[in-house]
């Protein structure tokens, strides 16, 4: 593409961005110094359709980007956008706690991401299998119930809430969890499943009803769904390109399936992925883009973020924070 034409593509969508109007030439030779009158510049929109970077929804109208013309304005033509000083510090400062839930971490960089990007952002964490067990604790909360604290590899936490046979006491939880521990520090959840328990077998034995229920969270075997927190959702009715009934119900239906976590895993890439339109293969989003970025521990990809936004998105800005947040997060989890 020569220059003049990649110009002329370059301010036609960062217009469109800006508007949400079909834009045409005459609009373009009064915002735009582009050293050449609207014939000039209507030749080169229609050189431009034809080559299939742009589209014309009417005949009177102007044109408007196709998923063809943004993969190339995406690609080729923006870089991501500098943040300010304090959306840096506020990424930075979202982290800065000492309780590492992970609950709390992904619904904490669902909301972050939603709010500085203003569009719906999804979360995901892998399942706890794995991950490898660094401590296992009970805390009594009396009544009959035990709180059950599982530490992991990158200082995440899980917790879950067991009752407790009559006959346990606080010795007891205490001398179950540093065997626990002491046996299977650096074991896999997922390795659990197959390691013989026989140092714990008497223990397991006696008190079989807690701890079927304890090893059966711990190994994921009560659930093996992934943990996702969607933040934003509604922020798509903000966009003129979502005032059809219709056409919301499916993206806000697109977000709460299992089909939006299988889109945003698909990816083991290192940075930030955009897929825009139609190369998402989802009928749902076909007037979507997504921007999907990882974040790691110890090297491994553990989870995934990602916004969804209209086509017309504001790219270099959404590629800018979703690389910002998972590069906080993975730095964070990996100290």
């Amino acid at each position: 593409m020569d220059g003049r034409k990649r110009r002329v593509l370059e301010v036609l969508i960062d217009d469109y961005i800006a508007t949400a109007e079909p834009v045409g030439s005459r609009t373009l030779a009064k915002k735009y110094d582009l050293g050449v009158g609207p014939a000039t510049i209507r030749n080169e929109m229609a050189d431009l359709e034809d080559l299939g970077f742009l589209e014309q929804p009417h005949t009177s109208a102007g044109r408007i980007p196709s998923d063809k013309g943004y993969r190339f304005y995406v690609d080729e033509i923006i870089h991501p956008a500098p943040l300010q000083e304090m959306e840096r510090d506020r990424i930075r400062r979202a982290y800065q706690v000492r309780v590492r839930e992970l609950h709390w971490f992904i619904h904490q960089t669902a909301r972050l991401v939603s709010e500085l990007t203003q569009y719906p952002s999804l979360v995901a964490a892998p399942p706890v299998k794995q991950a490898q067990l660094r401590d296992l604790s009970f805390v009594p909360l009396g009544r009959g119930t035990v709180l059950m604290v599982l530490q992991t590899t990158g200082g995440l936490v899980e917790n879950q809430t067991f009752i407790l046979p009559d006959d346990f006491d606080a010795e007891q939880l205490s001398a179950l969890a540093e065997d626990f521990t002491r046996e299977f520090r650096g074991v896999s959840m997922e390795e659990l499943k197959n390691r013989i328990l026989d140092p714990l077998q008497g223990d397991i034995n006696r008190y079989q009803g807690l701890w079927q229920l304890a090893l059966k969270w711990v190994t994921g075997q009560d659930g093996d769904e992934d943990k996702v927190s969607l933040a934003g959702p509604l922020n798509i009715l903000n966009y003129p390109e979502f005032r059809d009934v219709d056409k919301v119900r499916r993206v806000l239906g697109f977000l709460e399936k299992e089909t939006a976590l299988e889109l945003v895993s698909r990816t083991e890439s290192e940075g930030v992925q955009v897929v825009i339109g139609a190369e998402s293969l989802m009928d749902d989003i076909q007037d979507c883009s997504l921007v999907t970025a990882t974040y790691r521990v110890g090297g491994n990809v553990v989870g995934h973020l990602m916004v969804l936004g209209p086509r017309r998105m504001q790219y270099a800005r959404v590629m800018s924070i979703v690389d910002a947040v998972s590069n906080e997060l993975t730095r964070v989890l990996h100290g």
